[in-house]
């Protein structure tokens, strides 16, 4: 996991420090108490990177921190990226975003996730997401997928033009769960 570490912190290093100049009239987008205010209509692109807990119902033969009758538990750094849109300007569809999400979790065995989701955005940068998903493990040198169910609770303070903030995310199948809890780092094309 440790070798995973240096590249996952430069990544949302080099999402934080974007290297994007504006002027004053090409960026002027101002609330009326005079902050900053991104829009909030368009497509939003986001990566969480953080610490989870896997755990895998069934028999492993890893030896070690599992057996047969409680199956496989490991913690991990995970990647979540994901992009999304708003589905109106204004109004009650203005709280309401679809998008598709992957997901990597570098644990001792591969793990792979893929997601659609409805994202409800209720007060201010608050987001609370649900959607189905299907992930790809490899157990043994062979590849398992299995439907899950992903839920991603999200705060962003705004920081320029992205937001950032704390993230925490729950995933169950018939084979297992995971949580993870992480940092969000958000940005609006």
């Amino acid at each position: 996991m440790k070798k995973f570490l240096l590249p996952a912190i430069m990544i949302m290093v080099a999402l934080i420090m974007p290297d994007r100049a504006y002027t004053e009239n090409s960026h002027d987008h101002h609330n009326h108490d005079g902050h900053h205010a991104h829009k909030e209509n368009g497509f939003h692109i986001g990566l969480s990177i953080g610490w989870v807990h896997l755990k895998e119902e069934g028999e492993h033969h890893e030896e070690g921190e599992h057996n047969e009758e409680d199956g496989h538990s490991e913690d991990a750094l995970g990647v979540h990226l994901h992009i999304g849109k708003r589905l109106a300007d204004e109004g009650v569809l203005s709280k309401v975003s679809l998008g598709i999400g992957g997901e990597v979790i570098f644990s001792e065995e591969e793990h792979y996730g893929l997601s659609a989701y409805t994202a409800i955005h209720p007060w201010k940068g608050l987001k609370l997401a649900v959607g189905p998903a299907v992930e790809w493990s490899k157990h043994d040198d062979e590849w398992e997928s299995h439907y899950s169910t992903h839920m991603e609770v999200a705060y962003g303070f705004d920081v320029q033009d992205i937001h950032i903030g704390p993230s925490f995310g729950y995933s169950t199948s018939d084979h297992g769960e995971h949580y993870s809890v992480g940092i969000h780092v958000g940005y609006h094309l």
